[in-house]
């Protein structure tokens, strides 16, 4: 019985690691450079991500 045990694991142990393997080599055959689908554009408007405000101004002295 504890022999039966025993083997199963091991099998179970060296099939899981065989996928695990399987799956990193497969993983690294992928494409190489994830920018391919990226888009790129010539916008004439710039992103503004600060502007003066009394809001701000309170917000950036209590942070101090």
């Amino acid at each position: 019985m504890e022999k039966d045990r025993r083997k199963f694991l091991k099998n179970v142990t060296k099939t899981s690691i065989a996928v695990a393997g399987a799956g990193i080599v497969l993983a690294g055959c992928g494409k190489k450079g994830s920018s391919e689908n990226l888009v790129r554009g010539k916008s004439p408007k710039k992103e503004i991500l600060y502007q003066k405000t009394p809001q701000w101004d309170l917000y950036y002295s209590v942070a101090k």
